[in-house]
């Protein structure tokens, strides 16, 4: 009964999707000219196929019987302003940005058994919902016509697979195909302000990880060496939000990019007072096409296979491989290929005889050797994070100080690339500008920043501006949590940031925000697995302006079926 209940379900499941799929790429279903999906990455067929499998995996012999997990869950939020106070709309993996927003959410889940060699999981998680609109003000460009100014309104997607995945796991290896919200193992997603290069704050993007589950004792080392690695080659999904929210005047556009992440991180014996890691995250955007603003030119940029051609090429195997491990000037290309993002991290955890924690960590953002070198001066997200193990009245608490206002120097020069025959041969690596790229959209997914969502994400550029106007910011997040009682939770965050522009467009004078959020979280005893919460946030000063909002949120969660014995 229960393996024809789970198949029941996911059947259900399938059919839903299929047919939401079959409309949306078929023109019957759209909402202000934007798909309701843009999932362009998984076409109806991808959709189909992981959905069979899906259904597959479900049903399996009674004696291997899983628990199969159930989320579902509503939310509303209401402000005054265009868009959800900041607070609101950080570090939520992209679920809530307008000032107006209801939603439900419903999603199944089986997840891997981490204590057998082998094992598998997979999750499908479902967004519906209404958005307020926001009028961008966009210059459109055609070759035929020439160009014209105009509004578009836009809003989120009324419907949205928000995850999707299927999973294997053997031994400490484990591969997951898919769309799969992901943290950060060395920023706490409730409390801090986010992680600098993937911190939850942007929709996930769909693609293939693989890696350890978890640090693996090196052996030979006792276990007080430990690595962790994990590799992701993925596909950016919101070509159609580009296409109808970006401006053509003042900045290139790129179409079809693709994604890559990797980690790699060394950790000391897990079981020890004192535990200490070290290592790197790196990612990428690469490959895709070039859409120039009118006036553009094509000079020695044609070299780079993203401007290759106005349609979507095909990537070669080298794309891939340049997008692992960069380097300049290979394969007659002059820049190194695509936009590479990074951050070192380090990290220090002690634990007390009465299971406190306390953990300082530091990261270190790079966008090219400069930075890699730690040539970019006092720049890097420091932080000091309190965890009391238990639920009293201060269970957690976080303190952090953002600085990105170096960049390794105020000005870039290359004169053998930039300036070639110049008489000024001195080079020059400055100007970063951490989260821009002059061939690429800002490092964003659907508008929203995946690092740091203390730089104001693109998304609140309402004259369709692609990149990040702010990335040269300095600013501190306190964030702190704990029980009223034992049924009650809060948690209060609060930041304040002030930006100087970009190296390139410098303000003329600065811009600076605080911002609050206070939430309280009921999870009655009587009423397992409900989830009742409500907050308030509110935004002060130049930088996202005076605003404030309102969430409340319902939510029930279980599991449909227990282990057989």
């Amino acid at each position: 009964l229960g393996i024809a209940i789970q198949t029941s379900l996911m059947s259900l499941l399938s059919i839903c999707i299929i047919f939401v799929n079959d409309k949306l790429y078929s023109g019957g279903i759209i909402a202000g000219n934007i798909p309701l999906v843009g999932l362009d990455f998984m076409r109806k067929y991808i959709v189909r196929i992981l959905l069979l499998g899906l259904i597959g995996l479900v049903a399996v012999p009674a004696s291997a019987q899983y628990p199969m997990e159930y989320r579902v869950s509503a939310g509303f939020v209401g402000g005054n302003g265009d868009f959800a106070p900041y607070y609101l709309a950080s570090n939520r993996h992209g679920l809530l940005t307008q000032s107006l927003q209801g939603y439900v959410r419903a999603g199944l889940f089986r997840p891997m058994d981490t204590d057998k060699m082998f094992s598998y999981g997979f999750g499908a998680d479902l967004v519906g919902g209404y958005s307020s609109s926001v009028d961008i003000d966009r210059y459109r460009y055609d070759a035929a016509l020439g160009g014209e100014w105009g509004y578009t309104s836009y809003r989120p997607s009324a419907f949205r697979v928000q995850q999707l995945y299927a999973e294997i796991k053997y031994w400490k290896l484990y591969l997951t195909v898919g769309v799969k919200e992901y943290d950060s193992f060395i920023t706490n997603r409730e409390l801090s302000s986010g992680n600098l290069l993937w911190s939850g704050n942007a929709r996930p993007i769909p693609g293939a990880r693989i890696g350890f589950l978890d640090f693996w004792a090196i052996p030979g080392t006792k276990g007080w060496l430990r690595i962790l690695i994990d590799i992701m080659y993925g596909k950016f999904t919101d070509d159609d939000y580009t296409r109808s929210h970006y401006n053509y005047y003042n900045s290139n556009i790129a179409l079809h990019s693709w994604y890559h992440y990797k980690r790699f991180f060394f950790s000391t014996k897990k079981d020890e007072p004192f535990v200490f890691t070290i290592g790197m995250e790196h990612a990428a955007q690469f490959g895709g096409t070039y859409n120039p603003y009118a006036g553009g030119f094509f000079d020695e940029i044609q070299q780079q296979r993203i401007y290759k051609s106005s349609q979507n090429p095909k990537l070669a195997f080298v794309d891939f491989v340049q997008a692992l491990v960069p380097v300049e000037n290979a394969f007659g290309r002059i820049y190194y290929a695509g936009n590479h993002v990074g951050a070192w991290g380090v990290s220090g955890v002690y634990t007390f005889k009465n299971k406190a924690r306390l953990k300082a960590y530091v990261q270190f953002p790079f966008e090219d050797g400069s930075g890699i070198g730690k040539l970019n001066g006092f720049d890097g997200l420091y932080g000091l994070e309190y965890d009391s193990g238990r639920k009293n009245w201060l269970s957690g608490a976080v303190v952090e100080y953002l600085d990105m206002t170096n960049q390794s120097g105020p000005i870039h020069y290359s004169p053998e690339n930039d300036h070639p025959g110049s008489p000024v041969t001195g080079h020059v690596s400055g100007a970063d500008d951490y989260y821009n790229n002059y061939f690429y959209n800002g490092w964003a997914h659907y508008g929203m920043g995946m690092g740091s969502p203390m730089l104001k994400s693109p998304l609140y550029n309402k004259d369709g501006y692609p990149k990040y106007l702010h990335t040269r910011v300095r600013g501190g997040h306190i964030g702190v949590t704990g029980y009223i009682a034992g049924d009650w939770k809060y948690r209060m965050l609060t930041s304040y940031r002030v930006s100087w522009g970009t190296p390139f467009i410098p303000l003329t004078s600065t811009q600076d925000d605080w911002s609050f959020l206070a939430e309280c979280v009921y999870t009655p005893a009587k009423l397992p697995g409900w989830t009742f919460s409500a907050a308030f946030s509110c935004d002060v000063g130049s930088l996202y302006g005076n605003q404030y909002g309102a969430m409340v949120t319902v939510g029930k969660s279980g599991s449909l079926f227990n282990r057989k014995k």
